[in-house]
């Protein structure tokens, strides 16, 4: 079970992705097209038995994470600053989208500055868990609030993947916070994977926009046929 959910969650988020293509001429349809792309990224390379397989292939056993964590750490920062730019860019607000986009830099940075496998220290490793709490805290805090805001205001055919896109950023931040309270107390019960929980959010995301898209389309082919 632990395998087949985030390897569902990667199916339907790049379903989701290939579900948007038509549309990746609308310059703001490709932030939240990538973001999915990207989380299907983490969710395969998260995927218990591949991230162990590929743990093996890189690095000996004992050291902090290989490469294939690396880039799924990097991927799931960048999903979550670009539905984070999809978000601002649909409120209407262009100060917080570049925010979102520096702190798409600087974060991905101090991922990349904080990561060293082959010397992990306790600071490095705390830190890189604090920079992906935090980040999931600031994204999904305000996918939700944005969602909160806007579900009335959307056409009636298009709440149910608003509230989905609600369900996504509420579960989401749940995680975060679960993951702030475990790294505040490193004595407590932990988590042993963390993929299934995150893949939960990663299919309120994609099944939202697979709603989303087709009931786009099913408007379209009324306005052509109208």
């Amino acid at each position: 079970m632990s395998d087949l959910v985030p390897i569902l969650a990667a199916v339907c988020a790049l379903a989701a992705a290939v579900a948007r293509l038509p549309r990746w001429k609308a310059a703001e349809s490709r932030p939240f097209t990538i973001g999915l792309a990207l989380l299907a990224v983490w969710a395969m390379l998260r995927t218990p038995a591949i991230n162990g397989s590929a743990n093996e292939m890189s690095l000996p056993s004992g050291h902090f994470e290989s490469i294939p964590g690396l880039i799924a750490d990097v991927a799931l920062v960048g999903a979550g600053a670009l539905i984070g730019v999809t978000v601002a860019d649909a409120w209407g607000r262009a100060l917080l989208k570049r925010a979102f986009y520096l702190g798409l830099i600087a974060v991905e940075a101090a991922l990349l500055l904080t990561y060293d496998p082959l010397h992990p220290s306790y600071v490095t490793i705390q830190t890189h868990n604090w920079i992906l709490a935090l980040s999931g805290i600031a994204v999904n805090g305000a996918v939700l609030v944005a969602s909160t805001l806007s579900y009335r205001t959307v056409p009636a055919p298009f709440r149910l993947p608003l509230s989905l896109f609600m369900f996504g950023g509420l579960s989401g931040l749940a995680l975060a916070v679960l993951r702030v309270v475990t790294l505040l107390r490193p004595e407590g019960p932990q988590v042993n994977s963390w993929s299934p929980m995150v893949s939960i959010p990663i299919f309120g995301f994609a099944l939202g926009s697979l709603i989303a898209s087709a009931r786009m389309r099913k408007y379209a082919l009324q306005d052509i046929d109208g």
